[in-house]
């Protein structure tokens, strides 16, 4: 199984995604052969949630939080 494959069973469940940019803890939304996305909350309280994008060819690790 391909890792963007694997990555489909995370769908809804909160992750932490790692770059060598970055890391990002937020729910995994979608997932495809090249980019994933994660929508992550903002401040407690207010729905100034926002989204990041990750290639999946620079992504370092995901794991379930």
């Amino acid at each position: 199984m391909l890792f963007h494959e694997n990555l489909k069973q995370l769908i809804g469940k909160t992750t932490q995604v790692s770059s060598l940019l970055e890391t990002t803890i937020g729910v995994l939304i979608s997932v495809d052969h090249e980019k994933l996305t994660v929508c992550t909350s903002g401040v407690p309280g207010y729905e100034n949630s926002s989204y990041k994008i990750f290639q999946i060819e620079q992504i370092s690790y995901v794991r379930v939080v």
